[in-house]
């Protein structure tokens, strides 16, 4: 068998072919120029195409003149109609193990797999979500606030909203659902959906965060258009939560969200997208194909991480907030700042708390802006004659109870951040009600 380049110009797609390959022409393309040709197309002794006018159509998009080609002049012209169909056929009975699958894509470090169609995969949830088809009117993903699957609460570093489903599911029904580290709001906003309680308090000592939570589902981020530069947002941050939490990396409060080298030509895509007048978003947008055409990536058949762009995460974040406005039963939301020992029990309350993770080595965590003892908290937990429920990873007290959550991929920890841990629904009493 042997391997031979052809010019692109010279190939001949076979006028019947039945399959329709336009969805995965940019797919195959990226794949190609991270990858380098590696499947050779396969051709008969007219140069008509045998296998591979996906690649063909995406080397057409990339520019470029020749091609690897292996030609099938041992088959017969029967053979050679049965092989085109049965390459196509036979790849459709092949399945995924989304178990593995997901282990090999968390293990992928440096490459977004969405350029290769990998977006579909939900890595931070651990699982495959088929995506829907996209052929809706504008905006029409939000008509429904419980259509957010996964997709609780205002964006917020450690948010729950990846297993908000599961945990929900297994608290008990009650008079009142108390979400007593509420963080991003994601626990309370999935059980606001639930119908299992009459009431909600939702409480956070950081008042920045619930305000952010409580201001979107008041309708204040409904058309937000501004765009955050590195300055303002350090100028901003602290006054101002949306630009803190939405536009800081990992939406921890912290650092901007982008690198000073990406900074300028995401500012400017989300121009493009975001400014108010169409004439303004066209000028961004010409603006920002210039700006791509003068990116210069010095590593061969790499995509320059410009290039990058089809999901501003920031505009994903927005969209959520914009979301929250729908939401019903806000009457039934109480809202709170006050530290957890703080808390004053009524009959009927369901107590969760998602408290932040013990990582080893260290009895206290300042990683959410302030000082966090764990054991101090389990203390506190077992001392309570109510029952208590509490998420995290493994943990170093062995005296609650515990059901599992969820195999997710850890995100803390220079030695687990990105691995497959399990979480698990702990309490100071029998979750099972045994």
């Amino acid at each position: 068998m042997q391997i031979i380049e052809v010019n692109v110009e010279d190939l001949i797609p076979y006028a019947n072919n039945p399959r329709h390959n336009e969805e995965a022409v940019d797919k195959v393309a990226a794949s190609i120029r991270e990858f380098g040709f590696k499947v050779p197309i396969i051709i008969d002794k007219d140069n008509v195409i045998v296998a591979g006018h996906t690649r063909l159509k995406a080397s057409k998009k990339l520019g470029l003149e020749t091609v690897p080609c292996i030609m099938a002049d041992d088959l017969t012209e029967d053979q050679i109609k049965a092989f085109r169909l049965a390459d196509n056929k036979t790849a459709e009975f092949a399945e995924w193990d989304f178990d593995k699958l997901i282990v090999e894509l968390n293990d992928i470090n440096g490459l977004s797999m969405t350029d290769f169609g990998f977006d579909d995969i939900d890595l931070d949830y651990g699982e495959y979500t088929p995506a829907e088809d996209d052929d809706s009117e504008e905006d029409a993903e939000f008509d429904d606030i419980e259509r957010l699957e996964r997709h609780y609460g205002v964006p917020y570093q450690g948010n729950k909203s990846r297993i908000a489903d599961i945990i929900v599911s297994l608290l008990p029904q009650g008079d009142r659902l108390v979400d007593l580290f509420g963080g991003g709001g994601a626990i309370t906003h999935c059980a606001l959906l639930s119908n299992k309680w009459n009431s909600f308090l939702y409480n956070d000592i950081n008042p920045a965060i619930t305000g952010l939570f409580m201001d979107a589902v008041h309708g204040k981020y409904h058309d937000e258009r501004r765009v955050i530069t590195r300055d303002e947002f350090f100028a901003q941050r602290e006054s101002d939560p949306y630009i803190k939490y939405i536009w800081s990396f990992g939406n921890n409060g912290f650092g901007y969200l982008w690198g000073v080298d990406i900074e300028e030509i995401k500012l400017t895509a989300c121009h493009a997208l975001m400014d108010e007048t169409l004439r303004d978003r066209r000028l961004a947008y010409v603006h920002f194909i210039k700006q791509l055409e003068e990116v210069k990536d010095p590593t061969p058949n790499r995509l320059a991480p410009l290039e990058r762009l089809q999901a501003l995460t920031q505009l994903e974040a927005l969209q959520r907030l914009e979301a929250l406005q729908r939401l019903e039963a806000l009457q039934r939301l109480e809202v709170k700042n006050i530290s957890y020992k703080d808390f004053e029990y009524q009959d009927g309350d369901v107590v969760y708390c998602d408290v932040p993770y013990e990582q080893a080595g260290r009895q206290k965590c300042d990683d959410y802006g302030v000082d966090f003892d764990s054991r101090e908290f389990y203390e506190w937990a077992k001392s309570r004659d109510y029952q208590v429920y509490f998420s995290s990873y493994e943990i170093s007290d062995d005296s609650f109870d515990r059901i599992k959550v969820k195999s997710v991929a850890s995100l803390i920890g220079a030695n687990t951040n990105g691995k497959f841990v399990n979480e698990y629904l702990y309490s100071n009493r029998s979750i099972r009600g045994e």
